[in-house]
């Protein structure tokens, strides 16, 4: 996927604009914006929503509910057993180490806020890009909407420029109200079940690992695919929410989504459908518009923390 340019002003250098939206779940992949200059109306687009829904009591034997009370759940949870350690080191210095207090203080935070605060940072990111482009309406100063597109999208010219921390803040951006809306829904009803699975410590590692590795995967992909090509970059939280729905999948696979709101699918079924119409998009560039590599490598993150927390990795 390529970022088309945005003109922000004649006399402003063009620039480029992605958003994460999907045609495939409650989830909005990243989309780019034409050459045309963006204005408030032409930000909404009608979108398909895939409606996530608890499996009901007759399918919960194979949902995280029978998960939390199987044996696989000591397999997502961090082991108290140091490898090859003497006795009181491990992890952090051990039990008592600055790693273990910290990882204490994170879990003996009320999960509701952990929940609650991620969707309020969303929201906090989103209304700045929005008083960010009134400003410029309004005014025609283009420079707190550039300071956005420099601290809230990854890129290689962020990465380029030093701006690392870009990584994991493009995680927490959305300028379209539609953008936000279909993130935070699909967010809405999936984060409580793996949050309950995984404790703070570990959602969050999930979340912004999955992030992370979202916004990895965009910028390999665009710098491999069109390395002459201009620069371009994306943001949106899609790519840690697939981690936390591909997780979720490798816990229950047999739990029952509804895709459309109608059509039940197991969650196996579902990530695997979205893995390859990704992918397929990815490798034909068939969605020009969507940072599909940045969806597949959300995907993968998921799966990878799952074996990882299967294993005790870590």
């Amino acid at each position: 996927m390529k970022r088309a340019l945005l003109s922000l002003s004649p006399l402003v250098t063009s620039a480029n604009l992605c958003y994460r939206t999907t045609l495939f779940s409650a989830l909005k992949p990243r989309v780019c914006l034409s050459t045309t200059p963006p204005t408030l109306n032409t930000l909404s687009a009608t979108r398909t929503v895939h409606t996530l829904r608890v499996p009901p009591p007759a399918l919960r034997q194979q949902s995280v509910w029978h998960f939390l009370s199987s044996r696989l759940a000591q397999a997502t949870h961090r082991s108290g057993i140091s490898r090859g350690a003497p006795p009181g080191g491990g992890y952090g210095g051990g039990p008592h180490g600055p790693w273990q207090r910290f990882r204490a203080r994170i879990n003996a935070i009320p999960s509701n806020y952990i929940f609650w605060g991620i969707i309020g940072l969303n929201g906090v990111v989103f209304a700045t890009w929005n008083l960010a482009w009134v400003k410029y309406k309004s005014t025609g100063d283009p420079s707190s909407y550039l300071w956005m597109r420099k601290q809230f999208t990854s890129s290689s010219e962020n990465l380029h420029a030093g701006r690392w921390w870009t990584l994991v803040t493009s995680c927490f951006s959305h300028e379209d109200g539609m953008h936000i809306l279909f993130n935070g829904f699909t967010y809405y009803f999936m984060a409580p079940l793996v949050l309950s699975i995984l404790g703070n410590v570990g959602f969050l590692g999930l979340y912004l690992g999955g992030g992370l590795t979202s916004s990895f995967a965009g910028i390999a992909w665009r710098n491999y695919h069109n390395p002459h090509g201009p620069t371009s970059g994306s943001h949106g939280a899609s790519g840690a929410i697939y981690s936390v729905i591909s997780f979720f999948a490798c816990v229950a696979p047999t739990a029952q989504f509804a895709l459309f709101g109608i059509i039940p699918l197991p969650a196996w079924a579902f990530v695997t459908g979205i893995f390859l119409y990704d992918g397929y998009s990815a490798m034909h560039d068939k969605r020009v518009r969507t940072d599909t590599a940045g969806h597949i490598g959300g995907l993968l993150a998921g799966i990878g923390y799952f074996i990882a927390k299967r294993f005790r990795v870590f």
